[in-house]
């Protein structure tokens, strides 16, 4: 189970990769601009994702500015991380709304469904490309929802080309 469950993480991965690679720029520049900007990056989790903005800024590799959404008050210029399963997830709809009316940007990642189209916030949404587990079962039920590993794989893609873009300004 485990090689299967590798191979279609691998697989997950590789889509994100290929499929996102256009969005997490635009993010990793919006994210760029914010902190140059001296503003701060708000990490808010959802659901089973709540612990994502302890793991990034209790991380040595956390980007700069980053707090967890709910510890400092979110002012303009500043930008919001929201972490969810699906893209319809009513709390981050809420969120993602409430922050557009106050002029804040949010970077939103979770799994979009087909007929999810359009979705709220598609400028700057990442999709996980996870809607079901990975696994097939012996019973036909399937296991295996690594939906925290892609957030921190998605985090990583905007680490990466969020400090390649700081260095570029810092030249």
């Amino acid at each position: 189970m485990l090689k299967i469950f590798t191979t279609q993480l691998s697989g997950v991965f590789k889509k994100i990769d290929e499929q996102e690679d256009d969005t997490l720029e635009d993010c990793s520049r919006l994210l760029a601009q914010t902190i140059t900007g001296n503003g701060t990056i708000h990490i808010k989790g959802f659901g089973e994702l709540e612990g994502i903005a302890s793991a990034i800024t209790g991380s040595s590799e956390s980007l700069p500015a980053c707090v967890p959404y709910g510890e400092n008050v979110v002012e303009a210029g500043d930008c919001i991380l929201a972490f969810a399963n699906k893209a319809r997830d009513i709390e981050m709809e809420k969120l993602v709304a409430q922050a557009e009316s106050e002029g804040i940007s949010v970077v939103s990642v979770a799994a979009v469904e087909k007929g999810d189209e359009p979705i709220p916030n598609e400028e700057f949404h990442i999709d996980t490309k996870l809607l079901k587990p990975l696994v097939p079962g012996d019973d036909g039920e399937r296991i295996g929802y690594p939906v925290f590993m892609l957030a921190l794989y998605i985090y990583y893609a905007l680490y990466f080309n969020t400090n390649e873009m700081l260095a570029e300004y810092d030249e």
